[in-house]
């Protein structure tokens, strides 16, 4: 397969290889170079700086115990935090 690089140097990754490899849009790839090859390696990415795994061990002691049915009660990532540090501080 020929791919041609934009003049912002970016490729677009086939929807057949995409769909193989089950890539989205935001996912993360690590680059590699390996001889005269460009290798690219799809990576998961996490942020254990932003979350200490103590307080997500507690947020999901929290959400098992409110919730048991595993449906999710927010609309958004950010109202669940807000809810889950209320909770916590008590």
């Amino acid at each position: 397969m020929i791919m041609k690089i934009s003049s912002k140097n970016q490729i677009t990754i086939p929807k057949n290889i995409a769909s193989y490899f089950h890539l989205r849009k935001g996912d993360v790839l690590e680059i590699e170079k390996k001889g005269n090859k460009i290798i690219m390696i799809p990576k998961e990415v996490i942020y254990k700086d932003k979350y200490p795994v103590k307080d997500l061990l507690k947020a999901e002691k929290i959400l098992m115990k409110s919730n048991p049915s595993n449906e999710i009660p927010y609309e958004s990532g950010d109202e669940l935090i807000k809810n889950l540090k209320k909770r916590i501080k008590k």
